[in-house]
């Protein structure tokens, strides 16, 4: 699986067999191992804020619509969420669904959701387009077995509440 993760850096999670760290405007599918693209496989994402320094929030996030709902919430409700220290913003995982898209198929979701005016399917981490730098922000990826992703999502997931003592920014729920 994973060793352990303690600091959550772009530095230790290459070390853990991360990929990608390509701003959500630059994703693309992977047609070819070595293309640089995103897998159509399962697996773990993180996305990534360069910069640990305590963010200004907007109050009408660059996010489309879910489910006919604008995502934004108050920036009093970002300020309490927001986790002090920690460049990850988000840990997700991307299952082998129906349509074989796996990572691919979900991170592009949650670009979407990131795009005036589009409607999306990743109800997840939308605090995240509430940040005047979203744009700024980075997805990586790690590509693990068939049904292990949801052992790694929330070992990381613990992780990260064991080292900060709360959820990332952008997770809702621990799983």
């Amino acid at each position: 699986m994973l060793a352990k993760l303690k600091t959550f850096t772009v530095v230790e999670l290459m070390g853990a067999g991360f990929d990608g760290f390509v701003p959500f405007a630059r994703i693309k599918q992977q047609y070819s191992p070595s293309d640089g693209g995103i897998p159509r496989s399962p697996g773990v994402y993180v996305v990534v804020r360069p910069s640990t320094d305590h963010p200004e929030f907007i109050a009408k996030g660059f996010g489309g619509t879910h489910k006919a709902r604008k995502a934004n919430v108050p920036v009093a409700e970002l300020e309490a969420k927001w986790v002090a220290g920690a460049s990850v913003v988000y840990i997700g995982k991307a299952s082998q669904r129906s349509k074989l898209d796996g990572l691919w198929g979900r991170i592009d979701e949650y670009a979407k959701a990131g795009r005036p005016g589009m409607t999306h399917n990743h109800s997840g981490g939308e605090r995240i387009w509430q940040l005047a730098d979203a744009r700024d922000l980075r997805v990586a990826w790690k590509v693990v077995a068939d049904r292990t992703e949801k052992k790694l999502e929330e070992a990381m997931i613990s992780a990260f509440v064991e080292r900060y003592g709360r959820l990332p920014f952008g997770n809702r729920s621990s799983t």
